[in-house]
């Protein structure tokens, strides 16, 4: 027999998510808590029907331990943030966290972590208690590469405003005032480095990326997120671009080969941009590997067309 959410109906009990003890007291028979219908994420606590692959689902889970004084830190924070993690990353557990005198639950597919009091904020996202996203982003400096901690910065300092108009909660002095209170850990060296290269206006990891690779490759830095206008009329906003030199820069994620009217849509777009006299360089992932990525080449050709043409 399966478990369903309508047997739970009424007994004050989250199918995401419940203790033992909370079942007991709200009528359950340890019998039926102990059937191999009932999901069991972590040592005394049940689920029904949660997607145990979804890492927030997890932490719903565990989150039903109600332990004081822990919160979600780290990767199991960062993926309740929302942040752009590293390409392959597949979270090894779920990383839960304590500040000192405490000490961390030790518990079957939990890291824990104890943590130093220095000013770290803890929020609340979608009824889970985890690091703030600046605080988050400072933890993960001593795991993630540099190029991925500017990705993360570059997302928390924009958000989706350029599409939605509204400001992001994170601001360049929360981000430094992080920095400040990792302190001496491991990875407070690429925050530094990370901080002074972070931007407002990339909205994907790919994106940064691509900046990244073209900067450090002697080019100069584009503008991001820049809104072309013709005659006042606008023509699009691309992700990356060198207005003097009319070159604007496209990076193309795989749902633009694979969805039809995308794809259409993207053919349209450079005819525009063509009839407004820019030059589009459309870039892939592929373009983004190697030494040399061709992402970098293309670009260089298209400035040096664009100086020959307006010396």
């Amino acid at each position: 027999m399966e478990a369903h959410e309508s047997e739970f109906d009424g007994l004050a009990l989250a199918p995401d998510g419940f203790t033992v003890s909370q079942g007991v007291r709200a009528g359950l028979s340890r019998h039926r808590l102990y059937r191999a219908d009932l999901q069991r994420p972590f040592h005394g606590v049940r689920t029904v029907g949660a997607r145990l692959d979804d890492h927030r689902a997890l932490c719903k889970a565990y989150a039903s331990r109600e332990i004081d004084g822990e919160a979600f830190s780290h990767f199991s924070a960062a993926i309740i943030h929302g942040m752009p993690l590293p390409r392959h990353f597949r979270p090894a557990g779920i990383d839960v966290a304590v500040f000192a005198p405490r000490k961390p639950s030790r518990v079957k597919g939990i890291i824990p972590h104890e943590l130093r009091p220095a000013g770290h904020r803890v929020v609340e996202v979608d009824g889970l208690r985890c690091m703030s996203a600046q605080d988050t982003w400072a933890q993960l400096s001593g795991y993630v590469s540099l190029i991925d901690l500017i990705a993360m910065g570059d997302y928390l300092l924009t958000g989706d405003e350029p599409y939605s108009g509204i400001p992001s909660a994170s601001s360049r002095d929360d981000l430094e005032a992080a920095a400040r209170r990792h302190g001496r850990r491991p990875g407070v060296r690429n925050l530094r480095l990370a901080l002074e290269r972070i931007r407002y206006g990339s909205l994907s990891p790919q994106e940064s990326r691509l900046r990244i690779e073209l900067v450090d490759a002697g080019l100069p830095e584009p503008e991001l997120n820049f809104r072309i206008r013709e005659r006042n009329d606008f023509v699009a906003m691309v992700d990356l671009a060198y207005p003097d030199r009319r070159v604007a820069i496209e990076y193309l994620g795989d749902h633009h080969r694979t969805d039809g009217e995308t794809y259409q849509a993207d053919i349209y777009r450079r005819e525009r941009l063509m009839a407004a006299g820019w030059n589009a360089v459309f870039v892939t992932a592929a373009d983004l590997r190697g030494a040399v990525p061709r992402a970098v080449i293309s670009v260089r050709r298209a400035l040096a067309i664009a100086s020959s043409l307006n010396p």
